[in-house]
């Protein structure tokens, strides 16, 4: 009989699963070595023997970037064993794709062929036939551009980029983007001003810039009547020869208002609210070089009633401030009292004549129907009443070429209101020197207003504006003879009106 031990037996069993173990452990941290091999290869022409020099090889897992050498060919040595797919391309062919498996210490050998890409882009050609020409002179504010271009690839759809210039070529205006028509039309260009443009072509793939061309439009013409016109709650001022041209001369949010041509017909003098308070602004003709002449706001009774003159050299502008009557050179420098309204009166109209250097002058009291016309010497000094304070409102005045007679309006209803509507508002001239009175609305139509009175450039006929006495319709302009006769409609829906 053999006896065991029992603790013995656990011993054992406990050394056995020991050993399982740590053979195991050990089994698993076995280190394999990496494994290294090479590709060689080639490329050539699909269909032919010729090789391509210059390919790009790359690969999938990443290894090296190459290029193929004079023969086309190309080799990636001690790379890790595994399978590779190998990208080669070259510019003018179709990409091209291969794979190889790498064995240890062995060289595997790939032929790649590419195929011509035969669907190749070429750019397309500069555009040509610029219409204006190159150059061209004297055209209108509005035309039609237009060019011819052309791809060598057949098939080719063809879009343009339209690109405009100032004279300087400093500031841009992109007239259309990715435009599939060869014209396109161009408004609301500036008088004499010289503009340049391009045309850069599109087909798909490449772009091509075309030259840069040039036009110059005609100068301005004698555009020698000007008004205001109100739009969405604004007005602003157009100049028109009262044929077929009708040009803008301001714009934006605020109110630009009653222009006054200088005596030198270089300048236009005009009211705008574009700061906090109505002041006096100078531009050229055509509307551009807008310039802040007063810092001292022009100020009344009523702002859309107030008018200011020019001196008669040109020189300086003649305005009111409430009570006080300025005049200031028009680059904003010199700024002179004239004069000062009595107590309880403002200024709200003058003029100048260079006739003995008389001012005409219009107060205006408490109500708009309280009003009088005076003449003052420019040391502020009244010389003779023209029209008393009646019933009724008054209107103007301006003085002739001659300078010896007044021209202004009157409501000769006798109606006062105190919101300043006129009822029967009619136009007069008055001699100063023997007060005698003629009525020129004699063809006015019954129920309307005529208000806004100036003599025209010949001092033969007169401008003004007539309106339904509602005080809500639309106005329109008219001239008429000193007579009365030939009243005749010039402009609608226009009104302060400049005739020089």
């Amino acid at each position: 009989m053999i006896l065991t031990n029992p603790n013995m037996k656990s011993i054992s069993f406990l050394l056995g699963l020991f050993m399982v173990l740590l053979a195991s452990s050990c089994k698993e941290n076995t280190i394999i070595p990496d494994t290294f091999g090479s590709v060689f290869g080639e490329v050539f022409i699909e269909g032919e023997n010729t090789p391509v020099v210059g390919a790009t090889i790359s690969t999938n897992p990443p290894t090296s970037t190459i290029l193929t050498d004079a023969q086309g060919r190309f080799a990636l040595e001690n790379i890790k064993t595994g399978t590779y797919t190998l990208r080669v391309e070259k510019e003018s062919y179709i990409t091209g794709i291969a794979n190889a498996a790498i064995f240890d210490e062995q060289t595997t050998n790939v032929i790649v062929r590419l195929e011509p890409d035969t669907l190749l882009n070429t750019a397309p050609l500069p555009p040509f036939d610029p219409v204006p020409a190159d150059g061209s002179e004297d055209l209108a504010t509005e035309l039609t551009l237009s060019w011819s271009a052309e791809d060598p690839d057949e098939g080719a759809n063809l879009t343009f980029d339209i690109m405009l210039f100032d004279t300087d070529q400093t500031l841009m205006e992109t007239l259309a983007s990715d435009y599939t028509d060869t014209e396109i039309e161009v408004f609301d260009l500036k008088y004499g001003t010289t503009y340049y443009w391009q045309v850069i072509v599109n087909d798909g793939k490449e772009k091509t810039n075309g030259e840069v061309w040039s036009f110059t439009t005609q100068t301005l013409p004698e555009l020698r009547f000007m008004y205001t016109k109100e739009e969405a709650g604004n007005y602003n001022i157009y100049a028109s020869d009262n044929v077929d041209i009708e040009l803008q001369l301001t714009d934006g949010n605020a109110s630009n208002f009653r222009p006054r041509l200088s005596p030198l017909r270089d300048k236009i003098a005009y009211i705008s609210n574009q700061g906090i308070e109505p002041q006096l602004f100078v531009m050229n003709r055509d509307g551009s070089e807008k310039t802040q002449v007063t810092t001292i706001p022009i100020a009344g009774y009523n702002n859309l009633e107030l008018d200011f003159c020019w001196s008669p050299d040109g020189s300086r502008l003649l305005y009111m401030s409430n009570a006080r009557l300025y005049a200031i050179n028009i680059d904003g420098t010199g700024l002179n009292q004239i004069g000062e309204a009595p107590v309880g009166w403002t200024f709200t109209e003058c003029d100048w004549t260079a006739q003995g250097d008389l001012l005409l002058v219009r107060l205006t009291g408490a109500n708009s129907h309280n009003s009088q016309l005076f003449t003052m010497d420019l040391m502020g000094n009244y010389q003779q009443v023209v029209v008393a304070d009646v019933a009724g409102s008054l209107g103007g005045g301006v003085f002739s070429i001659d300078g010896k007679s007044a021209l202004y309006t009157m409501d000769i209803s006798g109606f006062e209101s105190q919101d300043g509507r006129q009822i029967n508002s009619r136009i007069f001239i008055k001699n100063l020197a023997t007060q005698s009175i003629i009525d020129i609305s004699i063809e006015k139509p019954d129920g309307t207003n005529d208000l806004d009175a100036r003599f025209a450039p010949d001092g033969a006929s007169v401008i003004f504006v007539n309106t339904n006495n509602d005080g809500i319709s639309p106005r329109s302009i008219w001239k008429v003879d000193l007579d009365g006769d030939n009243r005749t409609l010039l402009f609608e829906d226009a009104e302060m009106p400049e005739w020089k």
